[in-house]
């Protein structure tokens, strides 16, 4: 008979041992050393074809008992049996794994279902010697024990199992892998019910390679364009809808701003769950049009200004509720801002509709405009003004540069009575556009890639100051971003520029804010301890703004901490501003830090400070930033007076 052993159809296993070498094969090639879950399809697959292969050589021993030795006809069958339910055991774990939040009831589930699994095997084993499933016989040769059912009923449960598991989690499932494994079990069992219908042709194999070949190809497929955490499509997606869009639309974009802040508290399933009801939000109102562009952006295109307008409200709705919901495990509001464009059938240059959509949101999260945006010809004009400015900067960042220049803004110690140090600010000057603001170059040059160059020529017109002026500059403090601080070369950058320029490390004072380190703490403190041995001091920059952590204050190598702005007007506020911020000078200083407060600008101030018992002070009050020729002379006079 063609493709068939004796009475035995055989032609199904031949495909899935084949089927099954090449899904193993792939994913060993493409996910299994990195991704766990991955991994998962790896062993089904190896499951599915020993136990295929397993089964052809079994109807061979059926087929052949006279000339093999029973011992080896029931090894042979053994091993068949000992596989055969396997592979659904481990997609149940795969959806058991995806689809538990809680640990300890995942652990639960995966110990009730290995306890099954485990009695099926020693029942298998112990079946050598009572013949319950099978056993051969010298006239009948393989006979069916009375438990023979046993595997129908048994894979027949799998699939339900597996069923009503992800129906009573599909709150944690994304909605389209939901329905991958809702049809799972049923592929399987519609095989399973065919193979006890019709024994002799052989599918069990078939039963659980082709469920298995449902779920790889459709999570590989989604896998490609689908963004399995949140079930949206990617970006790759949208760039494609865009370009295809023949009617035109609205794109819709909406940012979370405090995102690794949000990461750093939660665990991981608690991190997974939001991304997932963050899916589902968007799902809910643009259900084939919604898409996530990077772990805190996500994108839909709607059809209309006012229908984007409105389901934007329900959004940002449902995500305060979000909010508050996970405020009950972090006390941080979920913080989002969202743009709109309208775009033409004939606009599908989807790269210039995002860097109008970035203008925009940059606007927006400067002004704290919480409600949705839409793109007017105000966006395109600021567009062309970055282009320009981003132009300027490339041209500009040099030692040898007029138009960018570095001012300074004398410091004053109490104790001493006059002016110890200053701080250095950027400044571009004089350009085409005129004199432009650091806040608006500065953001051009960190959405362009040209903060780290600009932190570092800052640098060194800092040094070339200090080096000019060595009769006069102690030392000069600068801020250094946490572009610059992740440079695997920071510390040999920083020290071979200060030696170019015969300086000390002592002549340089860094000032890092705090949310440096929500990306890479250790990078971070790894390349501060080895500034700070060379003698390299550290200031802890505008402190009072965020969410402070005193153990980074602590552990790192600050010697001062610099009070923001803010706490100085709230001390004009009342009572309790003037407390709080004398309590926090005191108990810095009483563990050593020294304490510098900038924004002052009135003699209130002024005093309130004082009184606080602050070591510096800095602020329009004593001095405004001054280029570095005049920042010279104010330094030489304030020293003469003293003397």
């Amino acid at each position: 008979m063609e493709f068939g052993v004796s009475d035995y159809y055989v032609i199904g296993e031949l495909i899935t041992c084949w089927g099954a070498f090449l899904i193993g094969v792939n994913t060993i090639l493409s996910y299994a050393l990195y991704d766990k879950r991955q991994r998962f399809f790896l062993y089904a697959a190896l499951a599915t074809f020993f136990c295929a292969a397993a089964n052809m050589v079994s109807v061979y021993c059926i087929a052949h008992y006279t000339e093999l030795s029973h011992s080896f006809c029931t090894l042979i069958t053994s091993l068949y049996f000992f596989t055969l339910l396997i592979s659904p055991f481990i997609m149940i774990s795969y959806v058991c794994d995806m689809a538990f939040q809680n640990k300890r009831k995942k652990k639960v589930f995966n110990s009730v279902l290995g306890a099954v699994q485990t009695l099926y095997f020693l029942l298998v084993i112990i079946n050598v010697k009572t013949g319950w499933i099978f056993h051969y016989d010298d006239v009948e040769g393989y006979i069916r024990g009375p438990i023979k059912n046993i595997t129908y009923l048994l894979a027949c449960g799998y699939g339900v199992i597996l069923a009503v598991t992800v129906i009573i989690l599909r709150k944690n499932i994304a909605r389209r892998i939901f329905w991958v494994f809702i049809f799972y079990p049923f592929i399987s069992i519609y095989f399973v019910i065919i193979q006890y219908l019709f024994p002799k042709i052989l599918l069990t194999g078939v039963a659980s390679f082709t469920s298995l070949l449902f779920a790889y190809v459709t999570i590989q497929s989604y896998t490609m364009e689908i963004n399995i955490r949140t079930g949206l499509m990617t970006e790759s997606r949208l760039r494609k809808r865009i370009h295809i869009q023949h009617k035109g639309g609205v794109l819709y974009v909406m940012t979370i701003d405090n995102i690794n802040m949000i990461q750093s508290c939660l665990d991981a399933s608690e991190l997974n769950q939001l991304y997932l009801q963050l899916g589902e939000i968007f799902m809910t109102y643009f259900q084939r049009n919604s898409y996530i562009l990077s772990m805190n952006r996500f994108a839909a295109i709607g059809h209309s200004v006012d229908e984007v307008h409105q389901k934007s409200q329900r959004i940002m709705e449902d995500i305060k509720k979000l909010s508050s919901d996970i405020n009950s495990v972090i006390p941080i509001p979920i913080e989002s801002y969202s743009a709109a464009l309208e775009f033409g059938k004939d606009d599908n240059d989807y790269d210039s509709m995002m860097d109008l959509i970035n203008n925009l949101l940059g606007r927006t999260k400067a002004a704290q405009l919480k409600s949705l945006q839409i793109c007017d010809e105000s966006v395109f004009a600021d567009r062309e003004r970055k282009r320009c400015i981003y132009k300027i900067l490339k041209r500009e960042l040099t030692l040898e540069s007029e138009q960018f220049q570095v001012w300074f803004q004398p410091i004053y110690s109490i104790d001493n009575k006059k002016f110890e140090y200053m701080e250095a600010l950027s400044r571009l000057r004089n350009t085409e556009l005129g004199d432009i603001p650091p806040q608006e170059f500065v953001q051009v040059a960190e959405n362009r890639g040209l903060i780290e160059m600009l932190g570092f020529v800052a640098f060194e017109k800092v040094c070339k100051f200090i080096s000019d002026n060595r009769d006069t500059v102690n030392a000069v403090s600068i801020n250094f971003s946490v572009y610059q601080m992740m440079n695997p070369n920071v510390v040999e950058n920083v020290l071979n520029t200060i030696s170019r320029f015969s300086l000390l490390p002592s002549n340089i004072i860094m000032e890092i804010t705090e949310s440096i380190f929500i990306d890479n703490y250790e990078l971070v403190m790894h390349n501060m301890l080895a500034l700070a041995r060379a003698g390299v001091k550290f200031y802890l920059d505008d402190f009072g703004t965020g969410y402070s952590n005193l153990t980074n204050v602590i552990s790192l190598p600050f010697s001062t901490i610099k009070m923001d702005r803010s706490l100085v007007l709230a001390m004009e506020e009342g009572q309790k501003g003037v407390s709080l911020f004398f309590d926090l000078v005191s108990t810095f200083k009483g563990v050593g830090f020294k304490i510098l407060v900038e924004g002052v600008e009135t003699n209130n101030q002024n005093y309130l400070v004082e009184r606080a018992g602050v070591d510096y002070i800095q602020g329009f009050l004593y001095s405004r930033p001054l280029p570095a020729v005049e920042c010279i002379e104010l330094l030489k006079r304030t020293a003469a007076s003293v003397n």
